[in-house]
């Protein structure tokens, strides 16, 4: 079957490259359809070979959202991932994963930019307000060539508001709460931008503040002995005694949490044909919850150096972190034929968590300070250095390339177990190439290589090659072929500590305390194939893309000595895996005002070694979006369906699926629709969602003013 997809997609690659291509002129370029992340080019999405998806400004305001949290979960064929953090806090944390290929296998952008972060697996997007972003480019599929590691599922660009010629800007105040009054959010923010003469400016200023959700879970404690796991009841010890067999624990799903954000961009024209630009955001954040922690110790020292461990214990979690992003970039029109970029930026993220343990006057501690342990933190500095060329070669080619060095440092209390701070490095030199080739008014091709120097893995070099043949604006067809790779990152490597979810020990660690012995973990590679139409005429569009993706060297987090005293957790090549799906969008817009979006998405995975599916991806999802607009108000209503979806952790090893429906609506008020009041309801009906994904608050009832100038 897979060699069956395979020779079928690559064989309609080369069919559309070399198809005779009608004579209709390509459309004008739509400036709302402009993608800069996919090509490095301005260019439309009709002339891209790999699937890109805009979310805009007007849309992430029309669902009320106030973190990029909120606006993943409403898009179609994305899925939330929790869990795979290594911290006590991991059920409160998310990132996405793109056709199946995890967390780890999308790489997040602020304007370009790489983000600093505990891990390069999952990020906070609660971290990001809706209010500073101007679009998201999500692009689906590896993108290696142009971004190196970490683009192996896909990229999403998050691109903040910028300088626009008239000057403008928005003040928005939001709350909501869910029907008990739990999980209440309250949002303000301010954006101002605009140009005067050769200066532009786009400044944002951004609040957030959350209050918990939690859901009560009971612990099964246990204390670990010479001769297995025994509850603190029946431990010899008079202290561990006073530890309670079982705790009732309200488990913090959403975190109580303050997150301030500040940041903008400048613009000065040196030239006619020359810009410079520097730009920076900020933020800071404080996050609390209570948690079950897998593994924690307790204030008993039966000797020296050594306290006694309980498991499934409670403890509570306090973060105050802050990162600070800043770039500097020069674009040079040389010609009509030629532009140059550089760019240099910066982005260094401070962490600082401490865990502690909610019982701790019966784990035999004078008091909570007292108690911390296992807490984590970090400084990660990431440098960027980054120059291309874009080169018109005639009327038909447009050559991108360029050259990148970047170096990313971590210094944190991970990499020991006695907690103190250490530090791990890894550079990368690249150089890549793209040629855009309109062969003629209907058909373009794009082929791409990329050079990867990393100082902690085998150097890579990936390749791509796609088409795009626009028959009409009722018919584009196009195919893509794409390679993609991950390097391990410095957790997986390095990583030798005893965590609040278990012990942890990276792949290059040795310790012989529990037989653990060095292991060469190698990068994941990727062979993508993908085909896929669309169209669209006056008041519909559609759109269909089937791909299939071979993972070689799937790295895996793998427990070791299961079930015994000595277990521990590392990262192994595990096996190779496969995704494969289809995708379908179709859209009609009435002319009575009404707007109907209908989106499905099936996708297959497997673990070659085990023959089952790669863990957390539903099988199947739906939604559809009602949307009526009228000059004075809109109305929507939106339902979002996720099937089910494999997990060894989940009884019967199968997570049920689920249907979300949300309503809302908004009134534009004044002279240009100035003033706007908005809300509505997420999860209506109060469905369920399993605490494995992140569980649901309930219906959520929101209500927010806008003011435009």
């Amino acid at each position: 079957m897979r060699m069956t997809i395979r020779t079928i997609i690559t064989a309609l690659i080369i069919s559309v490259a070399i198809a005779a291509a009608p004579s209709w002129a390509m459309a004008a370029i739509d400036a709302e359809t402009i993608t800069v992340t996919a090509t490095k080019s301005a260019k439309n999405i009709d002339g891209v070979t790999a699937s890109v998806d805009i979310i805009s400004a007007s849309e992430i305001r029309a669902i009320g959202a106030d973190s990029l949290k909120d606006i993943f979960e409403k898009t179609p064929g994305l899925t939330i991932q929790y869990g795979t953090f290594p911290a006590a806090s991991a059920k409160s944390k998310s990132s996405i994963s793109i056709r199946g290929l995890g967390a780890t296998g999308t790489l997040f952008l602020l304007d370009g930019r790489r983000l600093a972060g505990e891990v390069k697996n999952p990020y906070d997007m609660d971290r990001i307000p809706a209010s500073i972003i101007e679009r998201i480019e999500i692009i689906k599929g590896p993108m290696s060539v142009l971004y190196g590691a970490d683009a192996i599922g896909g990229v999403v660009n998050i691109i903040t508001k910028k300088v626009t010629e008239t000057p403008s800007g928005a003040i928005n105040v939001q709350g909501g709460a869910n029907d008990d009054g739990d999980g209440a959010k309250m949002n303000a923010d301010l954006s101002v931008r605009g140009k005067k003469g050769k200066f532009g400016y786009s400044l944002y200023v951004n609040a957030l503040k959350t209050e918990p959700y939690e859901e009560v879970e009971n612990t099964t404690t246990m204390i670990k002995t010479a001769s297995g796991f025994v509850p603190p009841s029946a431990h010899p010890h008079p202290q561990i005694n006073q530890i309670q067999d079982s705790y009732a624990v309200d488990v913090s799903y959403r975190e109580e949490s303050e997150i301030y954000t500040l940041g903008g961009r400048l613009t000065f024209d040196l030239l006619n044909d020359t810009t410079v630009g520097a730009e920076f955001n900020y933020f800071t954040e404080e996050r609390d919850g209570d948690y079950r922690s897998t593994f924690f110790p307790t204030g008993v020292s039966p000797m020296p150096g050594r306290r006694i461990a309980a498991f499934d214990t409670p403890v509570h979690s306090h973060d105050d972190n802050e990162r600070l992003d800043f770039g500097a970039d020069l674009k040079s029109t040389i010609n009509t034929d030629l532009t140059l970029n550089f760019r240099i930026y910066n982005s260094y993220y401070e962490k600082r968590n401490t865990t502690t343990a909610s019982n701790w006057e019966q784990a035999g501690y004078g008091s909570e300070e007292a108690s911390e342990s296992l807490g984590m933190n970090a400084d990660v500095d990431i440098w960027s250095y980054e120059g291309y060329a874009v080169y018109a070669l005639g009327d038909s080619h447009l050559l991108t390339g360029g050259g990148e060095y970047r170096d990313e440092e971590r210094e944190a209390t991970v990499f020991n177990q006695a907690g103190t701070p250490e530090t791990r490095s890894v550079d990368y030199t690249a150089f890549y190439l793209q040629d855009e080739w309109q062969i003629s008014n209907s058909l373009s091709t794009t082929f791409g290589a990329r050079y990867d120097d990393i100082s902690n893995a085998d150097n890579k070099t990936t390749f791509k090659v796609g088409a795009v043949n626009k028959f009409s604006e009722q018919v584009i067809v196009r195919a893509n072929f794409a390679q993609g790779y991950r390097s391990p990152d410095i957790r997986e490597l390095y990583i030798r500590k005893n965590t609040p979810a278990g012990a942890q020990r990276g792949a290059s660690v040795v310790d012989i305390t529990l037989g653990k012995v060095p292991y060469d973990l190698q990068p994941e590679l990727l062979n993508s194939y993908e085909i896929g139409v669309s169209g669209k005429n006056a008041g519909w569009h559609y759109s269909a893309a089937l791909f299939y993706n071979e993972i070689e060297d799937m790295i895996s987090q793998v427990t070791k000595n299961s079930g015994t005293p000595s277990a521990y957790y590392t990262f192994e090549n595990i096996s190779d895996a496969t995704t494969s799906g289809l995708e379908l969008a179709v859209g009609y817009n009435f002319t009575s005002g009404v707007g109907l979006d209908l989106n499905w998405a099936e996708l297959n995975t497997e673990n070659d070694q085990t023959g089952e599916d790669l863990e957390f991806n539903p099988e199947r999802q739906v939604s559809a979006t009602l949307n009526y607009m009228q000059d004075s108000y809109n109305l929507w209503v939106s339902g979002k369906y996720i099937g089910e979806q494999y997990a060894e952790v989940a009884d019967d090893d199968t997570i049920d699926s689920y249907f979300l429906t949300s309503v809302g609506g908004t009134l534009f008020l004044l002279e240009k629709q100035q003033l706007e009041l908005y809300g509505g309801v997420n999860n209506i009906f109060d469905e369920s969602v399993d605490t494995l994904l992140g569980s649901s608050v309930g219906p959520y009832i929101y209500a927010g003013i806008r003011y435009n100038f």
